[in-house]
């Protein structure tokens, strides 16, 4: 489902600068369509490159949560065998 995701915003984002780049050409050497038609795309690439980042930001703390919480476990178990061993001695 990830990667579904993030394949759409990289296509949105895509569409969206080919769309940007027609519209200036267009503004430079056309008919001169409003600046409000001009800048839309690049807010929505804006909007879909920050919707990624924020995605790719909440698995890289989901795996940072999960490591951290494999590290708690294995100096649980490190713990236990040195109060095992204090104990036999």
């Amino acid at each position: 489902m990830e990667e579904l995701r993030k394949k759409i915003l990289n296509i949105i984002f895509w569409i969206a600068l080919v769309i940007g780049i027609i519209m200036v050409l267009w503004r430079i050497f056309g008919n001169k369509p409003t600046d409000l038609a001009v800048i839309t795309p690049f807010i929505i690439m804006l909007i879909s490159k920050i919707w990624d980042i924020n995605n790719d930001f909440k698995d890289f703390r989901y795996h940072v949560k999960s490591s951290f919480n494999k590290v708690k476990t294995d100096m649980g178990r490190i713990e236990n065998k040195i109060d095992k061993l204090i104990k036999k001695k």
